[in-house]
């Protein structure tokens, strides 16, 4: 079993990780800001709050599977001792799955012009975006730095293209890549742009102006809640 440990100078880069842990903290927080503020009546917001939320589970689904299938099993394989640390992360991507079927299920109801009041949507989202801020400040505390201490930075960058190759540029990347994109600064933005493959650099060019558009149908001018970070 290999112990390697990393230098700083060969420190892998997680930051495209917590750039989509911070994209996926933040928006159940923007969604039950903007689902208080939507009427049956408001067809276009809620049209666009149901596209949002299906691209949003997607990427949620496609997350934990490219965890539990390339990530996590590198990780025990180099640090036997995380896998301790998973079961508290397996438990809790098993509450997000019942918590995210709930809202899909209200997201249905809210696009079919349901009154809010008769079902739990808002609260399923509060309690969505509480577990997600739990869950993804674990993984970033405790998950994340046993990459940075055991792996190469060429080492992880290989599970990086594998994640890649696994999730494809399909449909739900176009939704992804603008939308992990959204929560990086100017500065950081132009870096990343400059580092990524080519495919990539196309399919942002060629969806963010319709994921902004998106967002905009879908939230309005409300803000991104303090409380949602990044």
């Amino acid at each position: 079993m290999s112990t390697t440990t990393t230098t700083p100078a060969d420190t892998p880069d997680l930051t495209g990780y917590r750039n989509i842990h911070a994209a996926l903290r933040r928006a159940p927080h923007r969604l039950a800001a903007s689902v208080r503020l939507t009427t049956p009546e408001d067809r276009r917001r809620s049209t666009a709050l149901a596209r949002y939320w299906k691209g949003y589970a997607g990427e949620v689904l496609t997350h934990h599977t490219v965890e539990d299938d390339v990530f996590l099993p590198a990780l025990v394989g180099r640090c036997p001792e995380a896998a301790g640390l998973l079961a508290r992360t397996d438990d809790e991507h098993h509450r997000l799955d019942a918590l995210m079927t709930s809202v899909g299920e209200g997201m249905t109801r809210l696009l079919h012009g349901s009154d809010l009041r008769s079902f739990s949507l808002i609260d399923d989202l509060d309690a969505l975006g509480d577990l997600m801020d739990a869950h993804l400040s674990f993984e970033d505390d405790e998950i994340l730095p046993l990459f940075e201490r055991h792996f190469s930075a060429d080492e992880y960058a290989e599970l990086d293209r594998a994640a890649i190759a696994a999730v494809g540029l399909g449909a739900q990347a176009a939704f992804t890549v603008p939308f992990a994109v959204a929560v990086v600064t100017d500065e950081e933005r132009a870096r990343m742009l400059a580092e990524a493959p080519l495919p990539l650099k196309v399919l942002y060019r060629a969806t963010r102006g319709r994921h902004a558009r998106l967002e905009a149908r879908a939230f309005g001018s409300i803000p991104v809640p303090a409380q949602a970070g990044s």
